[in-house]
């Protein structure tokens, strides 16, 4: 898997350094620049997956205005990079005119690690989401849609659904299997929603610890909590007009599930440690592989507040399930991938195949898109052979663990927990004696997929 390539814009050498050291730990390729000029000549010669933007910079260290320059000359060069700004001096205000001018979203300095981890891979997925549904102006308004290789007659009453709810403003209860698109459906949703040219928010309910879950959902005031420094806006609020898509939403706490509930009957939220009522308009989409209805049973999630996630529910079938989607996918990942690694007229073998349509994939449409971008990366010819996709072999007919290597030991006993708890990651992460946040990161190393 490509390690994302991030930016990092700022004249402290310590911040450089100290965010160095954490992202490269966690996986990221990085590139700094010490002056918003450095930034841009950075931006000119490669892209990038995103940017984390100083906002003061030592020609003015207070107002901002040198980063939000830099930020709109970033966006001019690239307008779908995800620019997520920083600063240690700014307020509230400061952040939301970098937002109204097209930063993805902000962090505070001192910054707190998990949230700054969890904002980037956020931006990243957005970012590589936005690139592939992109397309000219010019374009029909129906091509604005973002593609669905959907042929397979499984996926027939999936995407009738979808093209009859997309213009309401019901919410939207996305089921399915780890990787089989559900990401791509609420886009989809709400790209063919009215709703279209206002903000798409995706937010990983797994991503936050507990005791971020509220701010980050509904905001924060200047105070509210030891590291509370200045007001925070919301997923909610940043949403305000469009869509806010919820996903792993099985993983919310009990305690966030009562406020969840409020706002949706309501639309009015309170940020907090604020007494102040807000009203926001949001269409909420939902996506979970767990099986809810259990859930409810077992008493780990509201029965009322399910009601009001799935006023419309669609399941998206496995990609096991979808024989004649799958080389029409390969396909579509294959061009994809051969013009991003500039290897042109690459094409799949007559035994590769039938390999991917023999494969049972168990994880689905994002094992398929990993397992064509390695080929693209390992082959030494312009045909790509089995031997080259990396296929595992499934769960049912793998070896016994103590004739696999530790990554795979790993990997597999993950799975099992995964299956033994119907996906619910926060009982699997109990059963191997992790928290969330860390099977969250393994989940994603391994390819698992902590997304849809």
């Amino acid at each position: 898997m490509t390690r994302p390539r991030i930016l990092i814009a700022d004249d402290q050498p310590d911040v450089i350094e100290a965010l160095r050291l954490l992202l490269k730990s966690e996986g990221f390729d990085l590139q700094t620049a010490a002056s918003p000029a450095q930034a841009l000549e950075r931006v000119r010669e490669r892209r990038f997956d995103a940017a984390l933007v100083d906002l003061n910079y030592t020609r003015d260290t207070t107002s901002g205005k040198e980063g939000l320059d830099l930020l709109g000359n970033l966006l001019e060069l690239d307008a779908a990079l995800p620019v997520v700004v920083m600063t240690a001096w700014g307020s509230v205000e400061g952040a939301v005119e970098a937002m109204r001018r097209g930063a993805r979203d902000y962090i505070e300095k001192p910054w707190d690690n998990d949230r700054l981890l969890a904002t980037l891979r956020a931006q990243v997925q957005l970012g590589h989401a936005l690139r592939r549904s992109r397309v000219s102006d010019d374009e029909p308004p129906d091509q604005d849609l973002p593609e669905l290789i959907a042929t397979d007659p499984s996926m027939a009453p999936v995407l009738q659904i979808m093209k009859r709810i997309a213009p309401s403003e019901a919410n939207v209860l996305i089921m399915g299997e780890h990787g089989t698109g559900k990401d791509v459906a609420a886009r989809w949703l709400h790209a063919a929603s009215k709703r279209k040219d206002a903000p798409f928010v995706p937010v990983n309910m797994g991503g936050f610890s507990e005791g971020v879950f509220e701010s980050e959902l509904f905001g924060h005031v200047k105070g509210a909590f030891t590291d509370a420094k200045t007001d925070r806006v919301g997923f909610f609020e940043m949403a305000d007009g469009g869509t806010l898509f919820l996903d792993e939403i099985a993983n919310t706490s009990t305690a966030v599930q009562a406020k969840l509930l409020r706002v949706l009957e309501t639309g009015e939220l309170q940020r907090v440690g604020s007494s102040e009522t807000r009203q926001v308009d949001v269409r909420v989409i939902s996506a979970t592989n767990a099986k809810l209805d259990q859930a409810v049973r077992d008493g780990a999630f509201r029965e009322d507040l399910l009601y009001r996630l799935n006023t419309v529910e669609i399941r998206i079938p496995p990609l096991r399930d979808r024989q004649q989607d799958i080389l029409p996918l390969a396909r579509h990942f294959l061009e994809r991938e051969t013009q991003r690694y500039q290897r042109p007229g690459l094409r799949f073998s007559a035994e590769a195949s039938a390999s991917l349509k023999k494969h049972p994939w168990p994880g689905n449409v994002r094992e398929l898109e990993h397992a064509v971008e390695r080929a693209v990366l390992m082959t030494e010819t312009d045909e790509i052979r089995t031997g080259d996709l990396g296929l595992r072999p499934s769960r049912t007919g793998s070896l016994p663990l103590e004739e696999l290597k530790l990554d795979e030991v790993e990997r597999t006993l993950i799975e099992r927990a995964l299956d033994r708890h119907d996906g619910n990651v926060s009982r699997a992460a109990e059963t191997l004696g992790l928290s969330r946040s860390a099977l969250y990161r393994r989940l994603e190393r391994h390819d698992i997929g902590d997304g849809s």
